[in-house]
């Protein structure tokens, strides 16, 4: 468990301002690597040619050294997509990569269709299962209903959390939080607090984020806002995870 939530750490630590997770390049909230028409994103070289791909985020805030999925070459992206039965995922699409890893680690899966679905939201549900089969909590065959079961004992996430909704940036927070064991830091005044949207966060969550800041966990967007209502994509969830597999 403990090589795991080192994994966590390492995963979830930034190298510059801006968030560990999903920083959002520009006012319309496109995931990272989606850059406005004309801006082609750093690091993503054409189909054919065997150079890593970088999500395209504002700073670089992430550290992608350890994910194999984010520093696959695009012939091998494409020939594990086509190994899988992937249809919906182009090989020099952001995430790719990512998503690759963890189909093949039993983390995630297509549809009927072939359709991983990477900008559909993610679920509360899929994405604690995720966190617990990654963190060894729950086994890979354990659905997503036995990995929030299991999750729960774990003290991973709340009893009374459901399933039933989609997973936000603030419950991602309290995972890792969870996981590493890191003790709130309450904060009741604005002026104390790293992120500029105090008014829309949750006294718990504050606290929670603050002490995550304070770590060098996490840095916020741009514009210094948190954003902790933001839900996850799919492909979103896939980078996070790739990198917590990277760590290990």
């Amino acid at each position: 468990m403990r090589k795991w939530i080192a994994a966590l750490l390492l995963a979830a630590v930034v190298a510059t301002a801006g968030t560990a997770m999903a920083a959002d390049p520009s006012p319309g909230n496109s995931p990272p690597g989606n850059s406005p028409p004309g801006n082609s994103p750093p690091g993503n070289s054409p189909p054919g040619n065997g150079n890593p791909r970088r999500p395209n985020v504002p700073g670089d805030v992430y550290t992608d050294q350890q994910a194999v999925g984010v520093n696959k070459p695009m012939t091998k992206v494409q020939e594990d997509l086509t190994k899988a039965g992937i249809k919906d995922v182009k090989p020099d699409m952001w995430a790719a990569g990512s998503i690759t890893v963890l189909v093949e680690a039993g983390l995630m899966k297509p549809d009927t269709n072939g359709n991983i679905n990477p900008e559909a939201k993610v679920g509360s549900g899929e994405g604690v299962a995720i966190f617990a089969k990654v963190l060894g909590i729950a086994s890979k065959t354990d659905s997503d209903d036995q990995a929030m079961t299991k999750a729960k004992e774990a003290g991973l996430v709340d009893p009374n959390a459901s399933s039933d909704r989609d997973m936000t940036r603030a419950e991602v927070a309290r995972l890792i939080a969870a996981a590493l064991g890191i003790a709130p830091k309450t904060v009741t005044d604005p002026a104390d607090y790293p992120f500029a949207d105090y008014a829309g966060t949750s006294p718990e969550d504050r606290a929670i984020l603050a002490a995550l800041y304070e770590l060098g966990i996490f840095r916020g967007y741009e514009d210094k806002t948190f954003r902790p209502d933001n839900v996850l994509t799919r492909a979103e969830i896939a980078i996070l995870i790739d990198r917590i597999l990277g760590a290990q």
